[in-house]
């Protein structure tokens, strides 16, 4: 009789810890994705909008991240692109889209993932730069 009690015990401690497990996944989910959960909306009255959405979260930071990281990368190639004709060309092109030219040879978008701006081209200095505010420093 004391080893089926026992048998009993050791299935009732599996169960509240996979009950634990849950709930401690739940919480961790919650935590990630905050607002972002299907049906979840802000509090009436909170400072947060529609629009911002899983920006206020962890995953929507990360994505956010991201994106800043993919249009600092494109600036680079972009700036790499023009160093490069410059070196063959000897001279800085007027545009970085193409009128009637040769297209700039950096098979990047030349906008920012972010906003979807063009990117705003200084002919006489060959600089580069995203307009979308936060990335002034790309």
């Amino acid at each position: 009789m004391a080893a089926r009690e026992r048998a009993v015990r050791r299935g009732q401690a599996t169960m509240i810890g996979l009950l634990v497990a849950m709930v401690l996944m739940l919480m961790l989910a919650a935590a990630l994705w905050g607002p972002a959960l299907p049906g979840k909306r802000p509090a009436t009255g909170s400072s947060e909008s529609a629009e911002s959405g899983p920006a206020q979260t962890v995953l929507g930071k990360s994505l956010q991240q991201a994106n800043g990281v993919e249009c600092r990368n494109n600036l680079q190639q972009i700036r790499t692109s023009l160093r490069m004709d410059y070196g063959t060309e000897g001279r800085i092109p007027a545009q970085l889209a193409p009128v009637g030219g040769v297209p700039l040879q950096c098979g990047v978008p030349l906008q920012c993932p972010v906003s979807g701006q063009p990117y705003q081209y200084d002919p006489q200095t060959g600089q580069v730069r995203c307009p979308t505010p936060g990335h002034e420093r790309y």
